[in-house]
């Protein structure tokens, strides 16, 4: 029998507050297409009304949201979520009136049995849920569902469910060509970073050729710019290389550029410029050796070094994520790192400032050596209210020091 199903993003109203990114990062002309619930869309089978909306890129709040759910009048509501925005999740389960509501997403990893207590019918657990939430549109599966789905046996999410060109940025001085749209060519990472919360810690990669097929479909809808949001595409040497081998051998050739890490086969770099690829995002988070083994990333210095000299030899710009304010950072590093930055030739720098996300191992090391005397974040998991801030775990005057000395950075590399 045929129904009818909405599938959302949830609003930002009421998210949680983090000092992770300064306002100044924050990005006012770009809409991130929702790529899960595009996908969950896309491999619907059955003649089934499909709706999708996205609240979160439109700027709706819960209670515009809440309406435009119930004036679709549909059988089932299915739910994305993150973590940080699990206030507005529980409005929206409490005051939706659907028959069946179910939630995927990162924030289900973790707190499936909340979301069941704040009126969810059934939480999808896992990085894929396409083809366990195809059945459970017949069965209407109850409780928690743990999803196996895998990467290759879906189809890759179809754009057209939405207005495509809304998602395109209006402006930008990052990429060279226009109409700019993102995609994945992998999910999962397997670095244990501690301030990093993702949750799928092995790779999954996609085909090359059906990599390659999106590249060129996305090409179809107008994109002249495809942004690879892998959390490290180019971890996996023998992918890259597929991927490369494939735009060859159909001798397409597109502006390109993703997200990865400086442990690479860097011999690839020259290749990877051939083809178009412009521009790399790294999470280089410090150029500081005792910072880096703080952080728990397998790199040094030294590697950071040999990977920005291949890249700008092979004008690939650089876009670097630094992370400011761990407990081992010095006045001396602090003093260095514009002018390390610049010697480096980042193009792009971008700082952010640690924050304790829930479920990482920095938060559990906060708790552990008495920096929190309780634990915030399963008391708000459990009772969330708007805009709830977690304290800083530090001094004041070593809170003050890091906003200040970010603001201070952002100025300098405004001028360049």
């Amino acid at each position: 029998m045929a129904k009818k199903i909405v599938l959302a993003t949830t609003p930002t109203e009421g998210e949680f507050v983090d000092w992770t990114t300064p306002e100044y990062f924050m990005p006012k002309a770009v809409k991130y297409m929702p790529l899960g619930i595009l996908s969950l869309a896309t491999n619907i089978t059955g003649n089934h009304e499909i709706v999708v909306l996205d609240p979160s890129s439109e700027g709706w709040g819960i209670e515009e949201t809440i309406s435009r759910i119930n004036n679709e009048k549909p059988d089932i509501l299915g739910l994305s979520v993150p973590t940080r925005r699990v206030y507005a999740m529980n409005q929206i389960l409490k005051k939706a009136k659907v028959g069946y509501k179910v939630v995927g997403g990162p924030h289900a990893t973790y707190y499936s049995k909340q979301i069941l207590k704040a009126g969810a019918d059934a939480v999808f657990v896992g990085p894929l849920a396409d083809l366990e939430f195809n059945k459970a549109i017949e069965t209407q599966a109850k409780g928690i569902v743990y999803c196996k789905t895998n990467i290759n046996e879906i189809k890759f999410p179809k754009r057209d469910f939405l207005n495509v060109e809304e998602y395109f940025p209006k402006t930008s001085v990052l990429f060279k060509a226009p109409n700019r749209l993102p995609m994945f060519s992998s999910i999962g990472c397997p670095h244990r970073c501690i301030f990093c919360n993702v949750q799928y810690k092995q790779i999954m990669l996609k085909y090359p050729r059906v990599v390659v097929d999106e590249m060129e479909y996305l090409y179809s809808l107008g994109c002249r710019s495809v942004h690879v949001l892998d959390d490290n595409f180019n971890v996996i040497r023998n992918h890259v290389v597929a991927i490369l081998d494939e735009m060859e051998k159909r001798n397409f050739r597109v502006e390109w550029s993703g997200r990865g890490q400086t442990r690479m086969d860097l011999t690839l770099t020259k290749r990877m410029a051939e083809s178009g690829f412009k521009r790399i995002h790294v999470g280089f988070e410090a150029l500081d050796n005792d910072i880096l083994k703080f952080f728990n990333k397998n790199e040094t210095v030294a590697d950071i070094v040999k990977f920005c000299k291949e890249m700008n030899e092979n004008n690939i710009d650089i876009l670097g994520y630094f992370i400011l304010g761990s407990p081992v950072e010095t006045e001396e590093y602090r003093k260095k790192l514009p002018e390390m930055i610049k010697e480096l030739g980042i193009k792009y720098p971008y700082f952010n400032i640690l924050f304790p996300e829930p479920d990482t191992e920095y938060y559990q090391q906060l708790l552990r050596e008495g920096f929190y005397k309780k634990d915030y974040w399963r008391e708000y998991m459990e009772n969330p209210v708007p805009n709830f801030r977690i304290p800083y775990p530090y001094s004041e005057e070593k809170k003050n020091q890091t906003l200040n000395y970010t603001n201070e950075l952002i100025e300098e590399f405004k001028k360049n």
